[in-house]
């Protein structure tokens, strides 16, 4: 079953917002959480975490009132087992083309006979019960690739899926578009139509990234519900150069000179 803050916004009918985390700060972490973020996804994929320190970034959030969900750098079983017995609420795989691919990312995060996950219980808090550790795991699978596009409601059909991740970079260089227009025009309107139609047909989550919140709102009319706000890097990027820009606007305008005392 998903994450409380998951359910509860569902529910609702509203979208799940979430940061989105390239280092392996704990205090970003935090920060978003504390800001109301309904989950944090943790990226192996695309930066320098690997998934044994996202495991140790996992472990201490486990009792978190936010989701933690992580992406992992590929469809492998170790790496996925890894990232769930640290207490990972979810992942996300990347570049899932076909429904054997997806029913892979599904084995990976069960138990036998349903699947090949090892049990390895270094979290005791997290209990024994092999059924409650499976239900625990939220499963998303990313749709980057034209094949994947094609082969949507087949991967759809795989039970155990809690829903489809939209990768717009990736998606967008597959069927031969600009992948830097991805998320700020409406290149994409089709192909995401086809997923959501088919995530509707099946009852999953459609989600995806945005790199802020104006994409975001675009995303959400698009059928998005678990949408990520953009990487906090990127975040932080945007803010310090918006806040240098402005004192240095304001200073210009003020008409201010050189101070007259040296700092320090």
């Amino acid at each position: 079953m998903p994450h409380s803050a998951l359910v509860n916004r569902w529910s609702a009918g509203q979208p799940a917002f979430g940061g989105w985390v390239t280092g392996d700060s704990e205090n970003v972490i935090a920060m978003f959480g504390r800001l109301g973020y309904d989950y944090v996804g943790i990226d192996t994929q695309h930066t320098p975490l690997n998934d044994a320190q996202a495991a140790v970034l996992v472990r201490r959030l486990v009792n978190a009132p936010y989701a933690v969900i992580v992406r992992v750098s590929k469809n492998d079983p170790a790496i996925i087992g890894r990232i769930l017995d640290a207490g990972a609420d979810g992942i996300i795989v990347p570049m899932v083309s076909t429904a054997e691919e997806a029913a892979a990312a599904v084995q990976a995060y069960r138990y036998p006979p349903e699947g090949v996950r090892s049990f390895g219980p270094f979290r005791g808090d997290l209990g024994l019960d092999l059924v409650a550790l499976q239900k625990r795991v939220s499963c998303f699978v990313m749709i980057e690739t034209a094949q994947g596009l094609d082969n949507i409601r087949q991967i759809c059909a795989v039970p155990g899926l809690e829903g489809i991740y939209i990768g717009p970079a990736d998606l967008s260089i597959g069927l031969g578009l600009d992948p830097m227009l991805a998320f700020s025009s409406d290149q994409l309107k089709e192909p995401v139509e086809t997923i959501r139609a088919a995530c509707a047909e099946f009852g999953l989550v459609m989600g995806g990234h945005s790199l802020n919140a104006t994409d975001a709102v675009r995303w959400v009319g698009r059928g998005s519900r678990l949408v990520s706000l953009g990487a906090d890097s990127v975040m932080l990027a945007t803010i310090a150069a918006q806040e240098l820009e402005t004192a240095r606007r304001g200073h210009a305008d003020a008409g201010a000179g050189t101070p007259s005392t040296p700092y320090g």
